[in-house]
Order: structure tokens, then C-alpha cells, then sequence
């Protein structure tokens, strides 16, 4: 639907801004848009995209445009139901039923299952609503029948032909009718888009429509340029022509083609020559060993390697560092330092422990080395604090502290063995793990590689050196010599032999291999030659569809979506976003609901407003009761409404459920107010929201507002039997059908029947009779208030003389009425004669206070 609401700045701005930056095929887009204000045509749409392809110049000849922003007024309708009837096919709705709408309110009363909701399914098809299903049932305790209904309405106060709905098909302007139902509850307060499009937003939305059809549109134009060849794999791998022609693009040249294609009756020649001469060659065998000479040859290669790394770091040389580091070690732990605390207390120093005195001894031998006396104190040195003659066991104490201050014993220790784990870690590099895997010495009987002994050997020995020298256990070198060069002269004599092998075998086949490939080169070369220049024009067309698609390709995020829903993001926040949360606001204050805080979060998809409600980051859902969701949903749902300045009907199906009885009197009156602006329907079983409806109605304040009720009902098998609820229940409703029975009593059924009828009616009568007419309906069933105003009506004195006699007639009518039953002894059956004398004291008594 294109609907709008009235901002305060031009939307098309925002849309102005996106187009300028397309270029010509942009503003083209907006202009035709803006004015159709409807999904393009394809002549339309294809006019777009030529200008588009003459933009990236793959197209030339157009026209240039010069198109000025354009204007936008945005669309205002009235849109009035004023009848709904000829249904059939639809759930077990009766046949020859009508609702006439009124022009601001109707109000369609029933208990639950009385085909309420199937009218309200009929107009939910025709319009939008939250809650998207729209699958309508025939009767399915019958046979099918064809889904048929006429709705008839104004526009702008004209009336329009009737629209005949089959089930399936739409009206462009009833689609502008809106439905509330309980289903809309949970939709609505989840994540979503809004179902009604503000102001000149539904222009957004065609904008991002037409972009992705101009992308499908780029999609199948690219489509129409095929690059691929089907008969590439018809080419041999390796040659020139599979090389060019598997990766052609838009960047291939017909040079590099001709010369690649190019075939002379000489190339035929030569290509029947060359493939006489390769009939001729075999070699299949001599490869395959050769292929295992060259893996045992490969794998010897590592494995010297690998006993050659371990040559370099595990040796009779790193275990004797190892043991020196091991004899440092043990050297530096004995060389202790003569101890400070003895020297100081004997001299009777008692702060020597203090960080006064460390202090002040380290600030004395800085001093020292300023002063150049590496050897301090020397015979004839003094006292550098107080410069007098030094005492003996001064200079002892002076002599410990020096050395204690510039010791070095701990750090070479920590050095040592620092070197000492690097050179173990070295060693626990070296991989001992040394396997063959091919049959270089030949395989055993389960045709596994045969592993000589001399390896196996140096194996263990090496693992058994490696563990014994990280575990710290090298004492004697002579126990760990192992001799690398012999394992390694072992298997390079090997190797050699398999090389020398190798060889012969390659000198046997040199000839003939080299010759086969130089033929089946060639023989591929001409052959692939030959074929492609079958295939020039072929070629030259996919070279030309190479440029084309490319270019296309480059262009495609020219119909992105991303920057229109930038431009949405904007233009909500500038003109929506502040006018929706007033609105809402002020809705949840007429339904009681202001209290409950909600943040409102606008977003953007693909040029569509969405919107999300949390409380404290929690969604609604999850913290709300039914009745507060209800609300909530309510409000929102006229929020929406009045973003829209089509003013079209709005459908409400039982929307007070879960509503407590205050609500409910809000909303009657809230949309008694809203059915001012635009009609309202609504469909309801609730009797609390029915009298709320027609005690407002004849309040002053609503005096206005013309609205129409119905009661929906069934009838044996069928549900939507239609009748004015005013009518029905009332006095005059009773006396007539007494009438009926006293006056053409029924010759087909009993007497004593056809009387208990008549006493049912007679006991409704009575009970209306009462409320009505004797206590001026100072108080009335469903409705709260009590009319004390009324209450001063009332003849009192009348109540005294009839009211015995009106008790009298009304204890009869409930012993006679089909809901009571009497003990044998006294039971009577009523008659039309009974019946009609009690009938005429009823009336008696009526006029008595008719009178009044």
C-alpha cells in the first residue's frame, strides 16, 4: 500500500541525494517512481537499465536526460466499508447474511463461535495486518464450495462498484484496510517491520525493489553473454591453445589467437607425420623403476642428512663441554665467601643488616671506584668518610664487603648453566627415530623394507648416547663413541650404487622418453592447433561477451541496496523516529500504560523501517503479562495508524482479551474517538466491551458519532446469523412473539408446547419489564454505573399495588418453562388459554405505569 503521513521535510531529498550519485539511470529511477508511486513496468525498468549500460559504455545513443528533482505530494484517501454480504464458502457462515457498516463505528456482538472472526477473515484477506495468515476454511463437514463475498465501499465519500472477493484476489484500495487480532500480540511486539509506511517511506522500499530487479535484470543480461566453451576439455593439458583458451578473459587478444590458430596444409602434413612416428615408442616399465630408484635415492639423501646433523651436535666434543660445564659448576659451589656477619659482630656493628647501612657500604665503594683505588685498603689508605688512620680489623671488615659487593661467583654459575641446558635442548633436537620406508636393501617376507643391521645398530647407540647425555649421566667419553662417518660412508656407498643404477636405467630410456614427449608434444600442439582454428568465430564471440561481462560484473554493486538503506536510516530518524515514540506515548497513556518504560530501536532492511522494543535489553514477551502485551500491542498498532494519511477502515477482532474491566472502558473509548478519524469495525464477544460501546455512545461527548451493533448468532448448523443487537432482548421483541403465539396459535404442534413457549417469552417480558419501565432502568445489566437520576422516577405506589400480582405471573412462567420441572403431585401443563389471561394482567399492569 503506498500511505503516508504529512512531515515536516521532503522526503524525496533523501532520495535526490542517493540518485546523484548514480547519475542519470539514478535520477531516471526516482523520477519514474516518485511519480507512478507503484512497482515499475518492464519498459520502464528496461529504459533504467539502458541508461545504466550507456553509463558504464556499453551502450551508446541515448539521449541525455536533465532531470530536476522532482516533486511529491503525498497520497490522501478515505476509504469506508458499507456493506459486507452474498457470502458463501466461508467457514459455516450463513448464506443471505448482511453487515451494513456504519459510517464511524459498528460493533458485531456474539458468543465464541458464532462466526465473528469469519467475517473479520474475509476483510483481514483484503487488507494488512501484523499477523500475515490469511488461509480462510471452508465448512469441513461438507463439500467444498467456491469462497464468495461482495464488499461494497466509499471513496472519498464516492461510491465505488462493488468488488466481488473469490478468496484469492485483491482491490487496490481495500488493501489499504487494516486488522487487529490476537495473533498480532506477539508479532507485533517482536522484532518487525512496521506494516504501515510513513510518509513517502513506501517510495524507499519501491526504490529497493527496483534495485533488485535491476539486478536480476544485470543478472540475466550477463546470462545472455556465454564465455564458457563447452569443448575445452577436448584440448590437452599443457599445449598453448588449452593454456589460452582455458583462460580466456576480457584481457585476450585476436593477436595471441591468430597466432595460436593458425593452420596450413604444411601443419597437416606434419601432424600425420609425427603421429606415425610416435606409434612407434614404449617405456612403461623402465618409468616405473625408475621412479622407485629415485624415492630410495631421495630418502637416503635425508637420512644422511639427519645422522649428519647429529654428527655436528651430539660427539665426543659436546660431551666433553658437558662434563667441563658439569666440573665449573661443582668448582663455583664450593667457593664460598667469607662471612660478613661474623666480621661485623665481632667489631660490634649491630645495624649491619640494615638498609641504612647496606646503604651507605655501597654509596662508600661507589666512592672507592670514583677515587681509582680498585686495590682499597692498601697499608697506608685511610678512612674516606672521616680520613683517619684505619684500624685492622677496619680494613678486614672493609676488605669482606668489597668483595662481597662486586662477587660475580653466582652470576657465572647462572651462566654455566644456562649454556649447559642449551646444549642439552640441542641435543634433544636430534631425531633418532631413523627409518627406511623404501626397499633400497631390499624387503623382508611380509614385503616390508628391509632395515640393514649397520643402521640398527647406530640407531640404538645413538638413542642410548642422546637419553644417557640428557640425563646428565657422561662420565668416561671412551663408553660414547660413535663412529658417524662410517654409518654415514656406508649408506652413501649404497646410494651411490642405486645412482650409478639409476643411470643406466635413464641412459636406456633418455632416448626414448625424451623423443616421446618431444612427439607427444607436438602431435598435441597441431592437434589442439588444428581444432581451434575450426573454432575462430566461436573464440572471437566469447572473447567479445569476456568484455562485456566483465565490465558487468564490475558494476553490480551499482543496484546495492546498502546505500538506499543508509538514506532510510536518515530520513526515519530526521522524520519518524521522534513523531512515532510522541504517538506511542500518547497511546499507552489512554490504555493506562505510560508507566511501563519501553525503548523503541529503529532499523533498516533492504529499505523497510523496522522497529524493537526492550526494557532494560529484555523483550517484552518475556516480562509482561497478557493483559500488558495486549495493551502495548494496541497502542502501537494505533501508532502505526496515524503514521498513514489514508484514512481507510481498521478491523478489530476480540481485541480486549486478557484486558481488565478498566481497559476495557479506555479502549471502547479510545476507539469510539478514532472512529471520528476513520471507521472502525469491530468484532467482539465480550458483553463488558458491548455495553462500554453503547453507554459511551449516548454520553454527550459521543453524541456525534453515528455507530451501528449486531449480534451474530447460530442457527442450527450455521454460524453468522446477523440481527440488530438493539433489538434484540428488549421489551417490545417479547410481546410481539406473545402476540404471534396468543393471537395465530400453531395448529402443527401441542398446545401445552407451543404455551411453554409463550410463558418463556412472558418471563423475559416481565424480568425487562422491571428494569426497564417499573425501575426506569436506574440499574441495568453488564453496564457499572446506577442512574439515581432515574431512581426519582420511580412510582412507588404502583410497586405496591401490582407487585404481588406481577410475582404471582412470573413464579407461573418459571413453573411452565422448559427449564423447570415440577414434582408429579402438582404438575399441570400450561395452556393458550392460561396463557392468555396472564398475558392480558402483564399488560394491565404495564400501562398502569406507562402512564407516568
Amino acid at each position: 500500500m503506498s500511505s503516508t503521513t504529512t512531515t515536516k521535510k521532503e522526503i524525496i531529498d533523501f532520495l535526490w541525494e542517493w540518485a546523484e550519485t548514480k547519475g542519470d539511470w539514478g535520477k531516471l529511477l526516482i523520477d519514474k517512481v516518485v511519480t507512478s508511486e507503484n512497482e515499475l513496468s518492464s519498459t520502464n525498468r528496461k529504459e533504467i537499465f539502458n541508461y545504466f549500460l550507456q553509463s558504464v559504455r556499453l551502450r551508446s545513443g541515448l539521449p541525455t536526460l536533465n532531470i530536476q528533482k522532482p516533486t511529491y505530494t503525498p497520497t490522501s484517501k478515505k476509504i469506508e466499508l458499507t456493506s459486507l454480504s452474498e457470502i458463501t464458502g466461508v467457514n459455516r457462515l450463513a448464506p443471505n447474511q448482511t453487515i451494513v457498516f456504519s459510517k464511524n463505528l459498528t460493533v458485531v456482538f456474539g458468543e465464541n463461535g458464532t462466526g465473528k472472526t469469519g467475517y473479520a477473515r474475509i476483510l483481514k484477506s483484503l487488507g494488512f495486518s501484523y499477523d500475515t495468515n490469511n488461509r480462510i476454511l471452508s465448512n469441513i463437514f461438507e463439500s467444498s464450495t467456491p469462497k464468495v463475498a461482495t464488499i461494497k465501499y466509499n471513496l472519498n465519500g464516492v461510491e465505488e462498484d462493488p468488488f466481488i472477493w473469490n478468496g484469492t484476489n485483491r482491490n487496490a484500495e481495500l488493501e489499504n484496510i487494516s486488522v487487529f487480532n490476537n495473533n498480532c500480540v506477539q508479532i507485533s511486539l517482536s522484532d518487525r517491520q512496521l506494516i504501515v509506511s510513513p510518509i513517502g517511506f513506501h517510495l524507499f522500499s519501491l526504490v529497493t525493489s527496483e534495485l533488485n530487479e535491476l539486478a536480476n535484470l544485470l543478472g540475466s543480461t550477463i546470462q545472455q553473454y556465454p564465455t564458457q566453451l563447452g569443448w575445452v576439455e577436448s584440448l590437452t593439458d599443457g599445449t598453448p591453445q588449452k593454456d589460452f583458451i582455458s583462460k580466456l578473459s576480457s584481457i585476450s587478444t585476436e593477436q595471441k589467437l591468430t597466432e595460436l590458430s593458425n593452420f596450413t596444409s604444411g601443419n597437416e602434413e606434419e601432424l600425420k607425420n609425427k603421429q606415425v612416428e610416435l606409434s612407434c615408442l614404449n617405456k612403461a616399465l623402465i618409468q616405473t623403476e625408475m621412479q622407485n630408484y629415485s624415492a630410495s635415492v631421495l630418502e637416503l639423501n635425508e637420512i644422511i642428512s639427519i645422522i649428519q646433523t647429529a654428527k655436528t651436535i651430539l660427539n665426543t666434543t659436546t660431551a666433553q663441554t658437558l662434563i667441563e660445564f658439569n666440573n665449573k659448576i661443582t668448582e663455583l659451589k664450593k667457593n664460598t665467601q667469607k662471612g660478613i656477619k661474623e666480621i661485623a659482630e665481632s667489631n660490634g656493628i649491630s645495624f649491619y643488616e640494615t638498609d641504612q647501612f647496606q646503604s651507605f657500604i655501597k654509596s662508600a665503594e661507589d666512592y672507592i671506584k670514583i677515587l681509582g683505588k680498585p686495590h682499597y685498603p692498601e697499608q697506608q689508605d685511610i678512612c674516606i668518610y672521616c680520613l683517619q688512620p684505619l684500624q685492622p680489623s677496619a680494613k678486614e671488615l672493609l676488605n669482606s664487603y668489597r668483595i662481597l659487593l662486586n662477587d660475580k661467583t653466582q652470576e657465572s654459575l647462572l651462566d654455566i648453566r644456562k649454556q649447559k641446558n642449551n646444549l642439552i635442548d640441542k641435543v634433544k633436537s636430534i631425531n633418532e627415530n631413523i627409518v627406511l620406508h623404501q626397499p633400497t636393501f631390499g624387503t623382508n617376507e611380509n614385503q616390508k623394507p628391509i632395515q640393514p643391521k649397520e643402521l640398527v645398530d647406530f640407531k640404538n647407540n645413538l638413542r642410548t648416547f642422546k637419553n644417557e647425555f640428557i640425563s646428565d649421566l657422561i662420565f668416561d667419553l671412551s663408553l660414547h663413541a660413535i663412529d658417524y662417518d662410517a654409518i654415514i660412508k656406508f649408506l652413501l656407498e649404497k646410494q651411490q650404487l642405486i645412482k650409478s643404477t639409476l643411470t643406466q636405467k635413464k641412459m636406456l630410456l633418455d632416448n626414448l622418453s625424451s623423443k616421446e614427449t618431444e612427439l607427444k608434444n607436438k602431435v598435441a600442439e597441431l592437434t589442439d592447433r588444428k581444432f581451434i582454428s575450426l573454432k575462430i568465430e566461436e573464440i572471437k564471440t566469447a572473447m567479445k561477451n569476456h568484455n562485456i561481462t566483465s565490465v558487468l560484473s564490475n558494476n553490480v554493486s551499482a543496484f546495492s541496496t546498502t546505500p538506499i538503506s543508509r538514506k532510510t536510516t536518515e530520513a526515519r530518524d530526521a522524520l519518524v523516529k521522534s513523531n512515532f515514540e510522541t504517538i506511542f506515548n500518547s497511546e499507552l497513556k489512554y490504555l493506562r500504560k505510560s508507566q511501563i518504560k519501553i525503548d523503541l530501536n529503529f532499523g533498516t532492511n533492504q529499505g523497510h523501517s523496522k522497529v524493537s522494543h526492550k526494557i532494560n535489553t529484555y523483550s517484552l514477551l518475556d516480562i509482561l503479562s497478557e493483559g500488558e502485551q495486549k495493551a502495548i500491542a494496541l497502542s502501537e498498532f494505533l501508532t502505526e495508524l496515524q503514521l498513514d494519511s489514508i484514512k481507510a477502515s481498521v478491523i478489530f477482532d476480540d481485541p480486549v482479551n486478557s484486558l481488565d474491566h478498566n481497559i476495557i472502558d479506555d479502549l471502547a473509548r479510545r476507539l469510539l474517538q478514532l472512529s471520528t478519524e476513520r471507521q472502525v469495525v469491530v468484532f467482539t464477544h465480550s458483553i463488558l466491551l458491548f455495553n462500554s460501546f453503547l453507554y459511551f455512545n449516548k454520553q454527550p461527548s459521543f453524541s456525534g458519532i453515528n455507530c451501528a451493533f449486531y449480534n451474530s448468532k447460530n442457527e442450527y448448523e450455521q454460524t453468522g446469523i446477523i440481527c440488530n443487537a438493539e433489538e434484540i432482548n428488549t421489551l417490545k421483541d417479547y410481546i410481539s412473539k406473545i402476540n404471534i403465539i396468543v393471537n395465530n396459535t400453531p395448529k402443527d404442534r401441542p398446545e401445552a408446547e407451543v404455551a411453554e413457549d409463550g410463558y418463556g417469552y412472558l418471563r423475559s417480558a416481565i424480568e425487562l419489564l422491571v428494569e426497564h419501565e417499573i425501575f426506569q432502568s436506574t440499574v441495568k445489566r453488564y453496564q457499572k454505573n446506577i442512574a439515581l437520576t432515574q431512581f426519582v422516577k420511580v412510582d412507588g405506589s404502583s410497586v405496591d399495588t401490582h407487585k404481588d400480582k406481577l410475582n404471582e405471573i412470573f413464579e407461573r412462567c418459571c413453573g411452565y418453562i422448559k427449564g423447570h420441572s415440577n414434582p408429579i403431585e402438582i404438575y399441570n401443563e400450561p395452556s393458550i388459554t392460561g396463557l392468555k389471561v396472564d398475558f392480558g394482567d402483564f399488560k394491565t399492569i404495564r400501562a398502569a405505569f406507562l402512564k407516568q
